[in-house]
């Protein structure tokens, strides 16, 4: 069976060196971007089984990324939004709910990895997760 595909948006460095490590120590194939339109970029030719996103990104908010991810893939894919804060209640309460799972940096890595392996089982439904 291959490795889960997960596309990481994420325009810190370190942040995103470490999470792709990571996510590649756990047995998945990682893809990680810089920015949203890097991101987005990469999404057909690497055809993900999860996005992992950061909010706040210099050139798209993870919110837009998240609703054209949804309105151009053709394949489910699941969503994960991470932030330090996006702006707001209105929009947290927009990514808890149109996001298979929200998390608040910093990212609790065990439940990261619990919400990897419940999109990984198709019969699950997604839950939003806080932390």
């Amino acid at each position: 069976m291959a490795a889960k595909r997960i596309l990481l948006i994420e325009d810190e460095p370190g942040a995103r060196e470490a999470l792709s490590s990571l996510l590649a120590e756990e047995g998945y194939e990682v893809c990680a971007a810089a920015t949203g339109e890097r991101g987005l970029a990469q999404l057909h030719s690497f055809h993900p089984d999860t996005v992992v996103c950061d909010f706040r990104l210099p050139d798209i908010d993870g919110l837009q990324i998240l609703r054209t991810v949804r309105s151009t893939a053709p394949w489910d894919v699941c969503f994960i939004v991470v932030t330090a804060g996006c702006g707001g209640e209105e929009t947290e309460h927009r990514l808890e709910n149109e996001a298979d799972y929200f998390f608040r940096k910093p990212i609790d890595i065990p439940r990261l990895c619990s919400a990897l392996a419940s999109a990984d089982d198709p019969g699950n439904s997604y839950l939003a997760l806080g932390t």
